[in-house]
């Protein structure tokens, strides 16, 4: 009776742990790559000094931001 329940222990423990493990490498996506910290943060920068939203340089940033963010 003492292997059954040790036996069914074990094996629940296990498998509460896979299900945690994998519950969470599926909960967050993966970081940026380091070439998309090295375009976006100076991209961003630039665009909010030239004007936010509004600015000519945001159509430009949008277009070339798969290059390094993939």
């Amino acid at each position: 009776m003492r292997k059954l329940l040790w036996a069914s222990l074990a094996s629940a423990t296990v498998i509460a742990g896979v299900a945690v493990s994998a519950g969470t490498a599926e909960a967050s996506p993966p970081p940026p790559g380091p070439a998309c910290a090295v375009f976006s943060y100076p991209a961003i920068l630039l665009i909010e000094a030239t004007g936010g939203q509004s600015s000519p340089l945001l159509p430009l940033a949008n277009s070339i931001q798969p290059l390094f963010c993939s």
